[in-house]
This record gives C-alpha cells, structure tokens and sequence, in this order.
C-alpha cells in the first residue's frame, strides 16, 4: 500500500512533499515509512501511526489544545515533532528544513497515518 500526497509551502520556491509507504516487516508486522522533503525518513508501527494520526486531527479540530505533537517512534531513527502553528503544522528535524504542512495537507497526512493503523485491526 502507497500513499503519495504533496504539500505545498506557502511563499516558497518549491512545494514540500510527503509519501507514505507502508511494507511488511518481520518483528512489527508492518512499518509505515513517512518521508518528508529533506528530511530523514521516519519509521511507524500501526499502533504510532494511528496515535499520531488521532493527535494531528485533535489540534486541527481544535480539541486539543496541545501545540506540539513528539513521539519517538520504537523503529525509526528520527523523532517525528511538529509545532502547530495558525495555518497548520511545521515539522522538525534538527539539521533539517522545517517541512510545513497546511492544516488541509495535515489532514491528509492524518487520513493516511489512520489508515495505516486500521489496516492492522481486525
């Protein structure tokens, strides 16, 4: 399963993308791979990936008041970490381009992230 969505940057020269690929693996089941314009890739179980889902779409419905969303997920090498700001989220990664996501392309990657997560339920 591929999911390929694009973001673009507001004022920037060039758009910011973000692909979401999902493979099997052997000790998680499944990983989901989150690769974002510049930045290293970042490695999901089902279970993170519904968590962090469930956690982009509270701020962007405003039932949360949280304005940062962290996890440190168990099979990736690079911590996801996003600050919310009024016109969606900006996701960072030390030494990297910060990759903003409009609240639209952030439900996006939250749609992609869910289903990720129930793919695995049964």
């Amino acid at each position: 399963m591929t999911n390929q969505y694009f973001a673009e940057k507001e004022n920037a020269p060039l758009a910011s993308a973000f692909d979401l690929t999902v493979a099997p693996h052997g000790a998680f089941g499944a990983l989901a791979t989150l690769r974002l314009a510049q930045q290293p890739l970042r490695r999901f179980t089902r279970q993170e990936a519904s968590i962090v889902a469930r956690a982009i779409d509270a701020v962007a419905l405003g039932t949360s008041a949280e304005r940062q969303i962290y996890m440190s997920p168990i099979a990736s090498d690079h911590d996801f970490d996003a600050c919310v700001a009024p016109e969606g989220l900006v996701i960072i990664c030390p030494a990297c381009p910060d990759v903003r996501l409009t609240w639209s392309d952030a439900a996006d990657l939250a749609r992609a992230l869910k289903a990720v997560g129930d793919s695995g339920a049964t």
